[in-house]
């Protein structure tokens, strides 16, 4: 995974808030939770009791696209997407090296999420860690103002249309 995030900050990528895709596994939501985020990141009522909240968030703070999916094949279709540019992708590292191999050549970030439940269930991500990945690829661009004042600025997370 290191080997291809460093691949990725070799070419120097960057782009523009909107043609960023933050893609996050289902298994990152509470298995428990009654709203499916799958069917849109709007579903997730953030409550707070997973990172899909913090997520949500930080998308909306720099005016990101944001998708929850249930495996690598809509993750590679949502990737290879036209209005897509760039991805910070969330997933166990078999996954991330999987999708993002497949979504060459368009520049990716992999962050590996945490299974203290094990494998594919409420799993767990480090905010810090996305939100530097999401920075990296913004990095001189024109931030949204709520990405400069704080998280506390009202807006939405760009929904990923699905066909």
């Amino acid at each position: 995974m290191k080997v291809l995030n460093a691949i990725t900050r070799l070419r120097h990528s960057r782009c523009r808030p909107e043609r960023l895709l933050l893609l996050l596994p289902s298994c990152l939501q509470r298995s428990q939770c009654p709203q499916k985020v799958i069917n849109g990141v709007s579903e997730c009522r953030r409550c707070g009791r997973c990172r899909i909240k913090e997520m949500v968030e930080l998308a909306e703070k720099y005016g990101c696209q944001c998708a929850v999916v249930t495996g690598g094949g809509l993750a590679i279709q949502l990737a290879k997407g036209e209005g897509v540019d760039a991805i910070v992708a969330v997933a166990c590292e078999k996954e991330l090296q999987a999708g993002l191999r497949a979504a060459l050549p368009k520049p990716s970030l992999g962050v590996i999420n945490v299974r203290p439940h094990g494998p594919c269930k409420d799993t767990d991500v480090d905010s810090a860690e996305v939100e530097q990945a999401i920075r990296w690829f913004l990095r001189g661009e024109e931030l949204p103002a709520a990405a400069t004042r704080g998280a506390d600025g009202e807006g939405k997370a760009q929904q990923v249309a699905r066909s």
